[in-house]
């Protein structure tokens, strides 16, 4: 009988992963082709992945080419406009969404707090925005997070331990063949692979470093070579094609380019502004015959503002029960806004928080889960709070056509914010 009832848990928690991810995708796709022409970034990412359809030659250098190739299989499968090009990212960001839900049943061993959990990342009103535009985004987060699963995952199983950790280890490749973002994270998931090794081997230090070593090392070759892998499109070009002679020293142009010298940006912000939203940013402003289509990169207050206020909480010491859960998840929002810290960016934007604002939404059910049943009950109530919040930033997060007149200012609650 507990065999069976084990068995029925987990059906109902892959159930309720996949109707997550399918009513998020639906939510995501949504007149995502609004607007019709490209905005933002994709003014950058568009060419580029006709480039590889194309085959005319390298543009936008700076990034790798996993994320670019999937805005380019969009276009090929349904056409050159704006469903083609955003398809891809409102995919990987159902993806996401069932990572997180898979991350957060192991993490919270509840179904119920990894499904409040899920919808605060959906109402997560960055995640919308980036689920339905042509950017670099959505596959990078969609695969750290399904490596981030993978990991904990080989934690839970010892009979398949190796095969979860390989998979992770594809899976930090085609993060880092998106973005490079993803390298602090790959190196954060290595190095938790084999800090765990290290303390389950028997012995000595030198059999333990004999155990965990010789695994580190392949995840590593794994991770490297998918990720290598991902510029195999470059090697069709017809201009300047990629051989595996110069492969590895176009990572250093790819490093140069993104080092070079950048003109300053009206929307450029710091990273301690990210935390508070003190400088979203408008993807979209533009008048459209009668009425404004606009899209506003801003966090749901309700998590960005309520995260933040837990994170605090859990760093002054006045959080008396401090639950393994919540001390994770709290520093993994930490090491994620500390990147920004060492990275030596010459400009930074509000998009550069998205990965944080994940980690969010994993800390605040931590700190409500370990106020017992009552605070769970609360965290519903927040939950219902952030949805209704979603609700009332929608019109301006999704394009949706507004008067020609100052209706916009109704969601501007600073100066700031304009």
């Amino acid at each position: 009988m507990m065999a069976w009832h084990s068995t029925d848990r987990r059906l109902d928690a892959r159930l309720v992963g996949l109707l997550l991810a399918l009513g998020s995708f639906a939510l995501f796709v949504w007149h995502i082709t609004r607007p019709a022409a490209p905005f933002f970034d994709e003014t950058h990412y568009l060419p580029a992945a006709r480039a590889l359809i194309e085959r005319s030659g390298p543009i936008n250098i700076e990034h790798p080419l996993f994320a670019k190739s999937a805005i380019a299989a969009g276009i090929l499968l349904f056409g050159d406009n704006s469903l083609g090009w955003r398809l891809p990212s409102a995919l990987f960001a159902a993806v996401a969404v069932a990572a997180f839900f898979w991350i957060a049943c192991m993490l919270f061993r509840s179904v119920r707090l990894a499904t409040l959990s899920t919808l605060l990342l959906i109402f997560n009103q960055t995640l919308f925005v980036q689920a339905r535009i042509a950017m670099l985004e959505m596959p990078m987060t969609a695969m750290l997070l399904v490596a981030a699963g993978c990991l904990l995952q080989a934690r839970r199983s010892d009979q398949h331990r190796s095969r979860w950790n390989f998979a992770g280890a594809v899976a930090l490749g085609l993060a880092i063949g998106a973005k490079w973002l993803a390298v602090p994270y790959a190196a954060l998931f290595l190095g938790l692979a084999f800090w765990w090794r290290w303390r389950d081997a028997g012995g000595g230090s030198t059999a333990r470093l004999r155990a965990a070593l010789p695994e580190l090392l392949a995840l590593g070759v794994v991770t490297g070579a998918v990720y290598l892998l991902t510029f195999w499109p470059a090697f069709l070009y017809a201009r300047n094609p990629m051989t595996l002679g110069h492969l590895l020293g176009f990572q250093w142009e790819m490093l140069r380019s993104q080092s070079s010298h950048l003109a300053p940006h009206p929307y450029q912000s710091a990273w301690w502004t990210w935390p508070v939203m003190a400088r979203p940013i408008w993807y979209l402003f533009e008048k459209t015959g009668a009425s404004y289509e606009t899209v506003l990169l801003i966090g749901n207050p309700v998590v960005y503002w309520g995260g933040l206020l837990v994170v605090l909480l859990a760093l002054s010491g006045w959080i008396r029960q401090r639950s393994a859960a919540l001390m994770a998840t709290v520093a993994l929002y930490l090491f994620s806004l500390g990147i920004w810290i060492v990275i030596p960016k010459q400009i930074g934007f509000f998009y550069y928080y998205n990965l944080s604002a994940i980690a969010l939404c994993l800390v605040i059910p931590a700190f409500f889960q370990g106020l017992g049943p009552r605070g769970e009950r609360v965290l519903g109530w927040i939950t219902a709070l952030a949805a209704a919040m979603f609700v009332y930033f929608y019109p301006i997060i999704s394009a949706y056509p507004l008067p020609t007149d100052d209706t916009w200012t109704h969601w501007v609650w600073m100066n700031s914010w304009r």
